[in-house]
């Protein structure tokens, strides 16, 4: 990918340990560029902010730094402007083995994350990509990659890790207080002997919608019921949410870790994708509709 910038570009060099600010990369004149030139047509738009924030990776090589393209537009989706990444101030050992590179947008605030065992790196911007701060933390065991992360204010986030081993995975929550700088592994079983979340899956998904409210969900190779777990005070603690499953999908496997989306405080849907053989025994997929009016406390199935 090319990049054309102008100025002074300044970049410390990386200094070890947990918990450090390593450097930072000022951008004084980003390329403008229209919506629709030298983008990708599978350009992903901010869950959060899609008219401020996009950006799609070259070829789909989502473990590629050096392939992630970003724009931001200061005029709601009219123009786009091509910021410039400082991948070239990074040393290529401090990316190279991330297994997924995953940015988040709120304002213009950004993060790109991704972890390179035992180590979580961040790319920050506080100014809309203007200038852009490396962090990195040493995590330990706590995760090999990023599975999903997200900021609920432009200092307090969270990191969902994942471990991954033969028909395994493990999953960690990390939450920082400090905008990336920081991070320590949060608890979620509320077990004494807690050391992740164990499970026959390949997949697991987080999302939170104010500070407070926060979902896990996480898929199962050996059945039908997810793993899904919420929070109600800010991760201070979790519960575990129990599906009511037909026996009639007791054969099939949960492929999906999909996430409750809601439409106001109390209104949601979670949806869940299974897979299991039919009379034929072939895989045949299984669409589960599950509704809640009370915020996620009790859910029942929506009959076809």
């Amino acid at each position: 990918m090319k990049k054309i910038f102008f100025g002074l570009l300044i970049l410390t060099l990386f200094f070890s340990g947990c918990q450090s600010s390593v450097g930072s990369v000022k951008n004084n004149d980003n390329l403008a560029k229209s919506h629709n030139q030298n983008v990708s047509e599978d350009v992903t738009p901010s869950n959060l902010q899609s008219e401020k924030w996009k950006w799609s990776f070259k070829d789909n090589k989502i473990s590629s730094l050096k392939d992630l393209q970003l724009y931001n537009s200061d005029d709601g989706g009219k123009t786009w402007a091509q910021i410039y990444i400082p991948v070239d101030k990074i040393p290529e050992s401090s990316y190279k083995d991330a297994e997924n590179i995953v940015p988040y947008f709120m304002g213009n605030n950004g993060w790109i994350g991704w972890i390179v065992p035992s180590t979580l790196y961040m790319l920050k911007t506080t100014d809309g990509g203007l200038k852009w701060d490396i962090l990195k933390s040493n995590i330990g065991k706590y995760g090999e990659a990023i599975s999903a992360l997200q900021f609920v204010t432009s200092e307090e986030g969270w990191i969902l890790t994942t471990m991954n081993g033969a028909g395994m995975q493990i999953n960690y929550l990390l939450k920082t207080n400090d905008g990336g700088k920081t991070c320590e592994n949060v608890n979620i079983t509320g077990k004494k002997n807690y050391d992740g979340i164990y499970s026959a899956a390949n997949r697991s998904n987080m999302k939170f919608y104010n500070k407070n409210n926060g979902w896990i969900s996480i898929s199962n190779n050996n059945g039908p019921d997810p793993l899904l777990f919420r929070t109600t005070d800010g991760g201070k603690s979790w519960l575990q949410i129990k599906l009511s499953i037909p026996k009639s999908y007791k054969n099939c496997y949960l492929s999906s870790a999909n996430v409750p989306v809601f439409t106001d405080s109390k209104q949601g849907k979670l949806i869940l994708e299974l897979y299991g053989p039919n009379k034929d025994n072939k895989l045949e997929k299984h669409i589960l509709v599950y509704e809640t009016i009370d915020g996620g406390n009790t859910w029942r199935l929506r009959k076809n």
